[in-house]
């Protein structure tokens, strides 16, 4: 099986998604928000080179249903808080760790997209994004609630629809 390697555009975001999971870390199960400000031109013409549309449509790399979110950019994101979450968060006096953890933090998270806002002020044009954590119970109980499609594994274990597929990837 091959190695997968991480979105290069998620890698932009990691320390951006550190400071949105302090905040959900601290709600204890409410909400954080912030605004995923819109790529520049840099962004846009330096992935391009890469052949990455980064205004383009989401294109999660699952076979099945997927949380919609609306641009290469914000899967990117989303991306990147999801790894920082499972891969180094949690270290034994709070904050990061410095090394990638051995196993997968077991505590669940749930994002969520909003609408489009422009800019006011300071504050760049983007769009809504928000996160909270659940219990793994919590997680299961709502996970074993939904269809195949929309599960990451199914009942025995096995990848489902949302199970991220190398193949569907546009990087490499």
């Amino acid at each position: 099986m091959p190695r997968a390697v991480r979105d290069p555009v998620s890698e932009l975001f990691d320390g951006g998604a550190r400071v949105l999971l302090e905040r959900a870390y601290a709600a204890r199960g409410g909400w954080a928000g912030t605004r995923l400000a819109d790529p520049s031109p840099q962004h846009v013409r330096y992935f391009a080179s890469l052949g990455i549309d980064v205004t383009g449509p989401d294109n999660a790399s699952t076979a099945g249903g997927h949380m919609n979110a609306h641009t290469r950019w914000g899967r990117a994101f989303m991306r990147s808080v999801w790894y920082q979450h499972k891969w180094y968060s949690g270290a034994p006096r709070g904050g990061w760790r410095r090394s990638r953890r051995a196993v997968p933090r077991r505590v669940a998270l749930e994002l969520e997209w909003g609408r489009r806002m422009p800019a006011l002020g300071i504050i760049p044009a983007g769009r809504a994004v928000r996160v909270r954590t659940h219990s793994i119970p919590a997680a299961r109980r709502f996970n074993d609630g939904l269809p195949g499609d929309r599960r990451k594994y199914n009942a025995e274990q096995e990848p489902a629809g949302r199970f991220s597929r190398l193949e569907l990837r546009d990087w490499q």
